[in-house]
């Protein structure tokens, strides 16, 4: 009965859109996305389910038919206009074939709801984009399949080969369970490769930023997956994958920096001080064997280290601590102020210490927790040991302040960021 449906849905397609005619990669995205139109996704929060997939490797599969209109060969640069011009070809194709939010004849966007969802994309189609990257010696593709709130995107990065584009990596979303969440990329990083246009290069690696849509919160989930490609594996198991929470109410929301030995991120996250957002920070080494490590930066002040500190696992918080003669008092004091649920008060500003002008103080009362995760309010005084630019340790935590720690230094209102410093090294 649904291939009956879907047939109905995808001979009317072809009738309203001749170009699938002579598109036979076409055809099958438009066969895919009809069945997904006849069904509802076992993913209730998203209406999405293992029908998706199909038309994300069909729509793959049409895009790599196109690609030989994109040249591998950049002895002159690599030419963003024509593959630009290739882009918006594919996305009026998908248009023509009537796979997209926004129909043939003009009128309002039918993926638009007039309810509290307010957007459903299911059973249409974003746009294509084609990008180079490190100056043309690899290409990104990135598809967008629809979903209950916006779009699950696919990320497909090729390398040159023999004058045609090879893949390389693979990123999609094949997964339709609890944890399944649509992604839409901030960012797609590959690492220089350090040699000629015409030289091979070792394998590189990929980072991406991405978030998971929602219809009405500026409050999404962060993915942030590395990894290192290598000639025979498009889908390697990534050596960092990670989920954090971002705050999508400020200007420049996530942004990376890839090296071929380091990873480099800021984005603005949830903090423990109640109704705050604050700047996360992660720096990772890429070591022997792909070995990754977190390195400074961890924070960009006092009181934001604070904030990391108690918020990480010990694991991770106990290499950011002064271990001489207080880490059983230091990880007492973690232990019982780590919570699931974690909202409280910061004393504003951080405090120097005169007799040691590296030493700073922290002051913050931690909230009584909820049922789900009863704790007792806490008020704690934190010894920070601040050596510029960003090096932070953990020095010492008491129930009273620590004398001597009480001048105040203005700080600046905005921390700003690392990324727009051109010079910055690690």
């Amino acid at each position: 009965m649904l291939r009956r449906l879907a047939a109905v849905f995808l001979c009317a397609t072809l009738q309203a859109a001749p170009v699938l005619a002579q598109d036979s990669g076409l055809r099958e995205v438009a066969r895919a996305v009809a069945l997904v139109r006849t069904t509802r996704g076992a993913n209730t929060d998203r209406d999405a389910g293992p029908e998706l997939t199909p038309v994300k490797q069909a729509l793959r599969a049409w895009v790599e038919g196109s690609l030989a209109s994109a040249p591998t060969d950049m002895r002159n640069g690599p030419d963003a206009d024509r593959l630009k011009a290739l882009s918006n070809r594919l996305y009026r194709a998908l248009k023509t074939a009537d796979l997209t939010c926004d129909p043939v004849k003009p009128s309002k966007d039918r993926c638009s709801r007039d309810s509290d969802v307010g957007f459903d994309a299911r059973g249409y189609l974003g746009g294509v984009n084609l990008t180079y990257l490190n100056e043309g010696r690899y290409l990104l593709v990135k598809t967008r399949v629809g979903v209950l709130c916006g779009f699950d995107e696919s990320a497909y990065i090729y390398v040159a080969h023999d004058k045609h584009w090879r893949l390389l990596l693979q990123t999609e979303q094949d997964s339709y369970g609890k944890t399944y969440a649509p992604q839409n990329f901030l960012s797609v990083t590959v690492s220089p490769a350090n040699v000629g246009w015409n030289e091979p290069a070792p394998p590189p690696l990929v980072l991406t930023l991405g978030y998971s849509p929602w219809c009405s919160s500026n409050w999404q989930a962060l993915y942030t997956r590395l990894w290192r490609t290598s000639s025979t594996d498009p889908s390697p198991k990534p050596q960092i994958d990670t989920n954090d929470t971002l705050y999508m109410g400020f200007d420049g929301v996530a942004a990376a920096d890839l090296t071929s030995h380091d990873v480099l991120i800021q984005f603005r996250g949830q903090s423990i001080w109640e109704g705050v957002s604050r700047p996360v920070v992660r720096h990772y080494l890429v070591g022997a064997h792909d070995q990754v490590s977190r390195v400074a930066p961890i924070a960009l002040n006092p009181t934001y280290f604070v904030d990391e500190w108690l918020s990480s696992d010990w694991k991770d918080a106990v290499k950011w601590s002064d271990l001489t003669d207080r880490s059983p008092a230091l990880a007492q004091w973690h232990k019982s102020m780590h919570h699931e649920f974690m909202y409280g008060e910061f004393d504003d500003p951080p405090t120097r210490c005169k007799a040691d002008p590296t030493l700073w103080q922290v002051g913050y009362t931690l909230s009584k927790g909820p049922d789900d995760d009863p704790h007792p309010e806490i008020s704690a005084h934190f010894l920070v040991r601040w050596m510029a630019p960003y090096g932070f340790t953990m020095v010492d935590v008491r129930s009273e302040a620590f004398p001597g720690c009480d001048q105040v230094v203005d700080q600046p209102d905005d921390l700003g960021t690392l990324f727009p410093i051109d010079d910055w090294r690690r």
